[in-house]
């Protein structure tokens, strides 16, 4: 993997409540992807299973390499926060932004195959094109231009009253290149950019596409939230929030699809509370209650059946907990309940392109313990540990067939995750040993398919560099190891399976995974001007 990312970061204050903020990042990356597999694959072969590292041909073409299952990406994040200090119980927070966003993966086992006859949907001449393959990344280019803009109102020294509104107009192009892949496996271009010189036309000069997509997403959320201190000890936030989005979907036409043009629109009013009692100085009581919604994400509108019909998910969160602090420690013991309706989850298709399914109602019940402080001699420590019952209440219906999932734990979510650190820090040498526990977790709905907990250490530290204050302001060597011991494991799942044995009648289906990263060991230097 290589990586460049540069930072900008500049703070003008005038000393009467008025400040400019500006922040400019860009970075770019190019590394390789990993394979993704299944328990069995994992079992026998472990994370050796990967892309083939020999290039191999079939038919006098590359068929199968490392070297193209790439990811290149590349980013640039702008944003300025204005503030203004209107009277002394008034001010405005005004808050533009853009981010610019360009990259695409290959992840498939096999190269492409192109032929004269691979236009099925006709939007192509591929007449005299002799049978070959292709590198063919899953390219996305993104626009996000977008304001946040918010009045505060203090009314008295008890009450205050914002109001806050938040526009964005997101455009995402997605498409899939077919590029020329060189003798030793490497393709002629890890860059899939729009139109590229490289890449290949059909007869009529039209660059050819494998999806050829355009969104257009403005999104609005305007709210209103109003903080009591009712007393001295007890602190009361109520806020309203209505938001409002659109995706507008225009599918050019690809080797697949016929061009046409979708849209759908999302809207709900979420309400939220919030109350915090002060019991001593050290002691702590909360309660919170939000209402969410997370819109279906863009490529329902072109995948294929009745995904434009997905709803949006939306949830009730509720949480209860306590926090007590002192001068050199601090604890926190949370209850959490959440009601989902209409639960997402995001899993893959053969390939490798992202899909949305709908399981339905879900309940989530759990624990979230904290406890971090200081320790003699520069030491300090943190600890957490969360509990997590993420429970099904409906049985899904795949194939026609009825699944019995109800009362099951959803996909990819363990019951139980522990964190503990052990760090040192005297302002010029730093550094910590982090040992994560993640509990097993299911690669089916029906709960079929169980994976295994894992234990992972990760190691840093680092030292601030002396430097003059005028020119360089901060200086900062780091070190990392990732999973020290290198332990082989599954992380996550890639590829969501409804039933992983024959159920009623239904034949199973195959769970893909992501590996874990193997023992990775990083080294950066960081300056602040």
């Amino acid at each position: 993997m290589r990586a460049d990312k540069i930072e900008w970061n500049t703070l003008f204050e005038d000393g009467n409540g008025n400040s400019t903020n500006a922040i400019v990042k860009y970075n770019q990356q190019e590394n390789y992807n990993y394979n993704s597999v299944s328990k069995s694959q994992f079992q026998t072969q472990g994370r050796r299973l990967d892309y083939s590292e020999n290039t191999v041909f079939k038919n006098g073409s590359v068929s199968q390499s490392y070297k193209l299952n790439r990811n290149p990406f590349e980013s640039v994040t702008a944003s300025v926060t204005q503030r203004f200090q209107l009277r002394d119980d008034l001010s405005l927070t005004f808050n533009p932004y853009y981010v610019w966003s360009n990259g695409g993966s290959f992840s498939g086992q096999t190269a492409t195959t192109l032929s004269s006859t691979s236009s099925r949907a006709g939007n192509y001449d591929l007449s005299g094109l002799p049978s070959g393959t292709y590198y063919r990344p899953s390219w996305t280019e993104t626009w996000r231009p977008g304001m946040t803009t918010k009045l505060k109102w203090d009314l008295n020294e008890e009450h205050s009253l914002d109001v806050g509104y938040w526009y964005e107009r997101a455009r995402q192009r997605q498409t899939q290149p077919f590029i020329g892949i060189k003798g030793n496996g490497a393709p002629e271009n890890v860059w899939g950019d729009y139109n590229g010189s490289d890449q290949l036309v059909d007869r009529n000069g039209a660059t050819v596409q494998g999806r050829h997509q355009y969104t257009v997403t403005p999104a609005q959320k305007l709210w209103v939230q109003d903080t009591w201190q009712a007393t001295p000890d007890l602190t009361l936030t109520g806020a309203l929030a209505y938001q409002y989005v659109e995706r507008d979907g225009n599918n050019l036409g690809s080797l697949t699809d016929k061009p046409e043009k979708r849209d759908a629109k999302y809207h709900e009013f979420l309400p939220s509370f919030n109350a915090k009692y002060q019991v001593d100085p050290n002691n702590q009581a909360f309660y919170n209650v939000t209402r969410n919604m997370r819109t279906p994400p863009n490529y329902v509108l072109y995948n294929k059946g009745d995904s434009i019909s997905l709803k949006p998910e939306l949830s009730w969160n509720q949480e209860l907990g306590w926090r007590y602090s002192e001068e050199n420690m601090a604890l926190s013991a949370t209850l959490f309940y959440i009601t989902f309706k209409d639960r997402q989850i995001s899993t893959t298709d053969l390939n490798g392109d992202y899909v949305v399914a709908n399981v339905g109602e879900v309940k989530n019940r759990g624990l979230e313990l904290e406890w971090s402080g200081r320790l003699p001699h520069n030491f300090n420590y943190y600890a957490s540990y969360t509990y997590t019952k993420s429970e099904q209440m409906d049985d899904l219906t795949n194939k026609n067939v009825l699944l019995p999932t109800s009362g099951k734990q959803l996909t990819n979510v363990p019951e139980n995750m522990f964190n503990l650190s052990l760090g040192y820090d005297d302002s010029l040498y730093y550094g910590n040993v982090v040992g994560k526990y993640v509990g097993a977790f299911y690669g089916d709905l029906t709960n079929d398919e169980k994976i295994s907990g894992r234990t992972v250490f990760d190691l840093n530290a680092g030292i601030h560099l002396p430097v003059d204050k005028k020119v360089l302001k901060s200086a900062t060597l780091r070190f990392s190891m990732l999973n020290v011991f290198d332990k082989e494991y599954l992380a996550s799942v890639r590829t969501v399976s409804f039933n992983s044995v024959r159920t009623n009648g239904l034949a199973p289906s195959t769970a893909y995974y992501n590996v874990g990263e193997e023992r990775t060991a990083m080294v950066s230097l960081e300056a602040a001007f």
